[in-house]
């Protein structure tokens, strides 16, 4: 896209209009004093592309439209857009068409451009497209504004990322947020959470079930063994010819499992007691330590004036102890506080225990006096109660075997869970952006920094450190400085050599569409003349190389033009001087 001509419309019989001002084939330069209308005649510019624009009120009365001629796929194409109500008319050797908004103007504009219109995460994170004018502060620098930083758009951003993006596009990366990934990985961010609370909910269920259940392998062996005999003895018991032999040998069997049973409990209690014994000692330690760490505290803050010590104001001798002093009392009452919850779980299953013995040795008495009653009673009645303390037992066993199953199923399930949330993880790791095409991006940060320094020797910029790095999101550092922490000249220069550089290294593609640079210069107590002239120079050499554009704006400095050049002058006489709008010739 090359620019051809600007005309600004009357909006009645005696409105306000400009000739049609023809761009130069490398430069255009506007010269007049302050007052004579050359701001608008810029903005119009850039508010026919699309820009934010805020004309004074005698504009709007008096002026009608802008009408801008580009050069695009070869042909001329006129671009003419309403002061009131903002609309475009575009027309074209193809036709006429209008455009009611920006995103329907910019959407095509890229589409004859030929440039690919990438769907971006707004500042609202919904999904939006670049507009040209979103585009155009990267070529255009306006005097409001336009020197306080490397990107400056005349209203306030609404994508995301929105510099960085915008470089991206106009350089042909992918994007940096891709609307359709970035919603990807929002969906699986909102899986990952509902994925992280059913395993922990899940953690928890295992947890309780384990308090009250020994699932080792051991133990459920010794118990399916168990029920297998107890079921044995059952049948014996039932088929047994000789019920009597048969009641009393179980009911005497039945007496040694139970006396096996007690005894198994009693160990099993006896070893978790001196883990609650031992769990005592490690909390005796840790609260020495806590208190250790205390006298360590009170200790330093005594020296809590560091002029007392040391004058310097970043002597940072406590700093260490001061950082550290938290995380460590934190961390010793979280282990106290796991040690608390070890012993509470403890002393649950010793409860638990302690009342299963009381259960099994009642049991136990009774099996006695049924074995030393059994010679007074009847077979039948032996062989009842033999089956019937046969049953209750196995019972018991059986229980036991389903709670074990039930802490195996859901042992499984949150191991199942664990790989779901991994996966899910996993997903939104391959949804970082990775490859070639950040490693061209990253590249292109590199030789934009060596371009920046190049330019800045240009226009002379003093007291700015060379060393020039530019960050991920496309912050400028020189040195150890933000490139918002100069002002006044400073600023305007290193912001006129950070677009000479990106201006420089886009033109370097023939094919890339936006071949010009609008340029209305600051204000002369900023940037001296033969610095400026020295840029401008530079920037001409650039565009005869590059087949490109400059408009120059400018009240203090007139830069000579050649014949491939065009100057506007004000034309139409006004009380106090000359103005570049006026009321049509009749």
């Amino acid at each position: 896209m090359r620019l051809k001509a600007l005309k600004i419309n009357p909006r009645h019989a005696n409105g306000w209009e400009s000739p049609l001002l023809e761009f130069g084939q490398r430069t255009t330069s506007l010269f007049a004093p302050n007052g004579s209308g050359k701001t608008p005649i810029v903005q119009s510019i850039a508010f026919c592309l699309g820009m934010e624009v805020k004309f004074r009120e005698d504009i709007c009365d008096n002026c009608i439209s802008a009408t801008l001629t580009v050069e695009l796929n070869g042909g001329d194409v006129d671009i003419e857009r309403n002061f009131s109500d903002k609309t475009f008319v575009v027309r074209s050797a193809g036709g006429t068409w209008q455009a009611d908004n920006e995103a329907e103007f910019s959407r095509t504009i890229f589409q004859e451009l030929g440039m690919e219109v990438p769907s971006l995460v707004a500042a609202s994170k919904k999904s939006t497209i670049p507009y040209v004018s979103t585009v155009l502060p990267i070529f255009f620098m306006r005097q409001d504004g336009g020197y306080l930083g490397a990107y400056t758009p005349s209203k306030t951003p609404f994508i995301q990322d929105q510099f960085v993006e915008m470089l991206r596009f106009v350089f042909g990366y992918p994007p940096k947020r891709a609307y359709d990934v970035q919603k990807s990985r929002l969906d699986q961010k909102a899986k990952l959470e509902h994925a992280q609370r059913r395993l922990v909910f899940q953690q928890q269920i295992v947890a309780k079930l384990a308090e009250d259940i020994d699932d080792s392998p051991a133990v459920a062996q010794q118990l399916r063994q168990q029920s297998l005999g107890l079921t044995q003895q059952i049948d014996e018991l039932r088929n047994a010819a000789d019920k009597r032999n048969s009641a009393d040998n179980a009911l005497v069997e039945l007496l040694k499992v139970k006396d096996e049973q007690i005894g198994r409990l009693r160990r099993a209690r006896a070893e978790l007691q001196a883990r609650v014994d031992g769990i005592d000692g490690i909390r005796s330690e840790i609260e020495g330590e806590i208190k250790t760490l205390s006298l360590n505290e009170e200790s330093r803050r005594v020296f809590l004036r560091f002029e007392d010590i040391c004058a310097k104001p970043d002597c940072g001798l406590f700093m260490s102890s001061q950082e550290t002093y938290g995380k460590n009392l934190l961390y010793l009452k979280d282990q106290i506080k796991d040690l608390e919850n070890n012993v509470q779980r403890a002393d649950a299953q010793i409860a638990g225990y302690d009342e299963n013995i009381r259960s099994q040795e009642a049991e136990r008495n009774m099996l006695r006096e049924r074995v030393r009653q059994l010679g007074a009673e009847d077979d039948s009645v032996a062989i009842i109660v033999a089956v019937q303390n046969l049953t209750r037992e196995l019972m018991g066993v059986e229980q036991q075997l389903i709670g074990i199953e039930k802490l195996s199923a859901e042992k499984k399930k949150y191991i199942q869970f664990d790989e779901d949330r991994f996966r899910i993880q996993d997903g939104i790791a391959s949804m970082t952006k990775t490859g070639r095409a950040d490693l061209g991006f990253n590249q292109l940060r590199g030789e934009l920094e060596q371009l920046t320094v190049k330019w800045m020797d240009i226009l002379a910029t003093p007291n700015v450190s060379r060393r020039v790095s530019i960050e991920p999101d496309f912050k400028y550092k020189f040195g150890n400085e933000y490139l918002d922490i100069f002002t006044g000249s400073g600023r305007a220069r290193l912001v006129l050599a950070i677009h000479g550089a990106i201006f420089e290294k886009y033109l370097e593609v023939e094919s890339r569409p936006f071949r010009f640079l609008i340029l209305d210069t600051p204000k002369q107590h900023e940037l001296e003349s033969q610095d400026l002239a020295r840029y401008l120079v530079a920037l001409q050499q650039l565009c005869d190389k590059n087949n490109a554009q400059i408009v120059v704006s400018s009240t203090e400095y007139r830069h000579p033009i050649e014949t491939q050049d065009k100057e506007w002058l004000p034309s139409y006489p006004f009380p106090d001087q000359l103005m570049y709008l006026g009321k049509p010739v009749q």
